[in-house]
């Protein structure tokens, strides 16, 4: 799942490790981020973009310089702040993707994988926040699969089990169950 600031990666198909070397890449280089599938040997590295655009665009030449153009399908920046044009054009020309934060879902919880914030304190930068941290939200669409996934592998489920079974709240089940009922996804027969 993709717009243009964020990035959705589900854990059942992808795992995420950090100052990681890899094949074909210079030992001395080592990726901030490597998002790896669970299924393939795909890897996807990450760039974190952080500071001026003159420190931003320092990082990504140096990615550019240290890994091979065709060495991976797909290739990810993630930033904070402001990208100016330049940085945008030379990402883009390279086969990058920008985007403000990534997601990883995990079941109950989802990973959050952004650019620590900066806080202006007297005119300095103070970190905030760190790398990544969990949250107790998922994703709209990774609850409608639970769901989904349930009701497939049950001949009948009541709302209880569902409320249960996918960790909601009474509400928001009714909500996402009345959309599904009216789209046509699910059948709802009253016993």
């Amino acid at each position: 799942m993709v717009n243009n600031l964020e990035i959705v990666f589900d854990s059942n198909e992808w795992e995420d490790s950090y100052n990681e070397p890899l094949d074909g890449v210079s030992k001395e280089y080592k990726f901030d981020l490597i998002i790896h599938s669970r299924k393939t040997n795909e890897r996807i590295p990450v760039v974190l973009l952080k500071g001026s655009n003159e420190n931003k665009m320092k990082k990504v030449k140096e990615f550019i310089d240290m890994v091979p153009k065709n060495k991976f399908k797909r290739k990810i920046a993630i930033y904070s702040g402001v990208v100016g044009p330049e940085i945008k054009e030379t990402v883009l020309k390279y086969g990058m993707k920008l985007y403000k934060k990534i997601i990883m879902n995990e079941g109950n919880m989802a990973k959050i994988i952004k650019i620590p914030g900066a806080q202006f304190f007297d005119g300095y930068d103070k970190e905030i926040e760190k790398g990544y941290e969990k949250i107790e939200r998922r994703e709209k669409i990774f609850i409608v699969r639970e769901i989904l996934q349930l009701l497939k592998n049950n001949d009948d489920v009541n709302i209880t089990r569902i409320i249960y079974k996918c960790n909601l709240n009474y509400r928001y089940a009714m909500k996402l169950l009345e959309t599904l009922i009216e789209k046509g996804i699910v059948d709802y027969i009253e016993y």
